[in-house]
């Protein structure tokens, strides 16, 4: 009868640590322009600096397309600023990947 006991009064303490509603902090925005940022669904970022201006860009994989779309950053490293974006190329064509 002890074993029981103890297995509930364990499991109640389990349930009471892991069983707490999650606390979600305010989200921060990316804006595009004066729009916060969009790349549809499943958008994976990545800070990048691109051109090499020592300003990190974002590099934007997507997931409708396959495209990987480039927001140049035009404001400083630590206040980062974007003005829409252009899709990645090589070669003179545009980088698609199998995507799904």
């Amino acid at each position: 009868m002890k074993q029981i006991f103890g297995t509930l009064v364990l499991a109640g303490l389990i349930f009471s640590v892991y069983g707490q509603e999650p606390i979600f902090k305010t989200p921060i925005y990316v804006f595009d322009g004066a729009a916060p940022m969009d790349v549809g669904f499943y958008g994976a970022p990545f800070a990048y600096d691109w051109n090499g201006d020592n300003k990190k860009d974002l590099i934007v994989g997507q997931l409708d397309m396959g495209m990987v779309r480039y927001f140049e950053n035009v404001g400083e490293d630590n206040d980062p600023v974007f003005f829409g974006s252009t899709f990645l190329q090589a070669n003179g064509a545009t980088i698609q990947l199998p995507s799904g």
